[in-house]
């Protein structure tokens, strides 16, 4: 299989492919958004520039995420033209992408937390066996690092 470079021309097929939808959607888009005008070549063959996927995706999510009617994206070109449009796919591109980020994050932080005081008793509420705690660890530390320089 070619991958193309983000900036090469895709194919209808290809379009269906990225955004997981049937091509006769995306045709079927094109008689409701006169905005989506991907070039044809012989044969009436489609390649849509990256300028169009990225407004297909818009329109995607606002149909399929966001649940607006086809009139209701219609409505929002007309109202407020084809840059909100793109700007709202990107806007909650980059709000997903915090979001699924920090969730990692704290995810990872708490399970981090976890695993380092499974087999301790400690809690975070009690300074006295925390530091304990990591007073321990260092001596267990150098112990295991005397016993790797020996070897």
């Amino acid at each position: 299989m070619n991958i193309k470079k983000d900036g090469a021309f895709k194919t209808i097929s290809e379009v269906a492919a990225e955004l997981n939808i049937q091509q006769h959607v995306l045709r079927f888009w094109e008689k409701k958004f006169s905005v989506i005008k991907p070039m044809t070549r012989g044969g009436g063959r489609r390649y849509y520039r990256p300028e169009d996927i990225e407004l297909l995706k818009s329109i995607q999510t606002l149909l399929y995420s966001e649940m607006y009617t086809i009139s209701g994206v219609q409505r929002l070109f007309k109202e407020k033209g084809k840059s909100f449009v793109l700007n709202k796919y990107t806007d909650d591109l980059k709000d997903n992408v915090f979001k699924n980020v920090k969730n990692n994050q704290d995810s990872n932080d708490s399970s981090y937390r976890k695993d380092l005081f499974d087999d301790q008793d400690v809690t975070n509420d009690n300074e006295n066996d925390l530091k304990q705690f990591i007073s321990n660890s260092i001596v267990e530390l150098e112990a295991l690092q005397s016993i790797i320089r020996a070897h």
